[in-house]
């Protein structure tokens, strides 16, 4: 006679760790702070949360730090057909070309048609062109 062994799976651990997926969020900022104008800007910008509080975390820290207030925040797939298709800049961007976190409120765009690369300062970005985009001047 045959024994049968019972084969464990790991699926059957109950002490698991359930992964939650990153979700893209969007928040709107108004920024009170202006010294141009007197009336407040709005500044909308996206990030990856894994959920709603880690969200909020992510957004108050931000909004403190800088002194923003919060207009709303929510997933981007539950926003309107016209925030899903527009791209955002990113609530703390990398800077291309020195490597360095940065969260200003206007990075500096690359002024090259083609490259999407964001910078924090005028000085990497002339650093940018001079290497990469040489043969275009």
């Amino acid at each position: 006679m045959e024994t049968k062994k019972k084969i464990k799976k790991k699926s059957d651990n109950k002490f698991e760790k359930e992964i939650i997926p990153s979700e893209k969020w969007l928040v709107s900022f108004k920024n009170n702070n202006n010294r141009g104008s007197v009336i407040p800007r709005v500044i909308i910008r996206q990030f990856y949360a894994q959920g709603y509080f880690e969200a909020y975390d992510i957004i108050r820290t931000y909004a403190e730090k800088l002194a923003l207030e919060i207009i709303w925040f929510k997933e981007k797939r539950n926003c309107s057909h016209y925030l899903i298709s527009k791209m955002f800049p990113q609530l703390e961007s990398i800077c291309v070309y020195c490597n360095r976190i940065f969260n200003e409120l206007e990075p500096i765009p690359c002024l090259q048609e083609n490259c999407l690369h964001i910078f924090c300062s005028i000085n990497c970005l002339e650093n940018h062109i001079r290497l990469i985009h040489r043969d275009t001047i």
